[in-house]
């Protein structure tokens, strides 16, 4: 089966919430075309930063251990190699065209940090819209939930703030919206 319209979901932890500040340690997507969620395509790379610049305790203490991996060397890669990777990761998933984006906090915290001057990462393949799953449980709802209240609601558990893992949140809570 393939979607009319598949999606990325994506998602990130960070060292802080300073979207022009805050360096990503951890860079997570997957590729939803429609398929058995088990054979779907997925990213996932932890990045280890010389010296990261700028943090939050809060966002440090909550991604601990990913900061422990990436002083242990244990399975990072730099920024750079994280860039070329994920650039070609998209064009293996859509070679021919646009990407739009889905997740919970994707076009007011997720993009605009990637692209940020310390991160840097450029998107000239994704769409200007994004796919916020919030929007969709309106009718559920009254007020735009959070990814942990559809969780809740969907049946998941509670989220993880592990980017791969919340990536799959998203997945799920679109499809449960699509009915697939």
């Amino acid at each position: 089966m393939s979607f009319r319209f598949p999606y990325l979901a994506l998602d990130v932890e960070t060292a802080g919430v300073n979207i022009e500040k805050v360096h990503v340690l951890q860079l997570s997507a997957v590729y939803d075309d429609g398929g058995p969620l088990g054979e779907l395509a997925t990213f996932n790379e932890v990045i280890a930063w010389p010296r990261i610049t700028y943090g939050e305790e809060y966002a440090m203490n909550l991604n601990k251990k990913l900061l422990e991996r990436a002083a242990k060397q244990d399975n990072v890669v730099t920024v750079g190699k994280a860039k070329l990777d994920f650039d070609r990761f998209l064009w293996d998933v859509q070679k021919d065209g646009k990407i739009t984006v889905a997740g919970k906090n994707a076009a007011g915290f997720d993009l605009p940090i990637l692209c940020n001057s310390v991160n840097g990462f450029f998107f000239r393949r994704f769409l200007r819209r994004v796919l916020d799953p919030g929007s969709m449980y309106t009718e559920e709802f009254d007020h735009i939930p959070t990814q942990g209240e559809i969780n809740e609601l969907i049946g998941r558990k509670p989220v993880s703030h592990d980017a791969l893992d919340d990536c799959f949140d998203v997945v799920h809570a679109v499809r449960y919206k699509w009915r697939v």
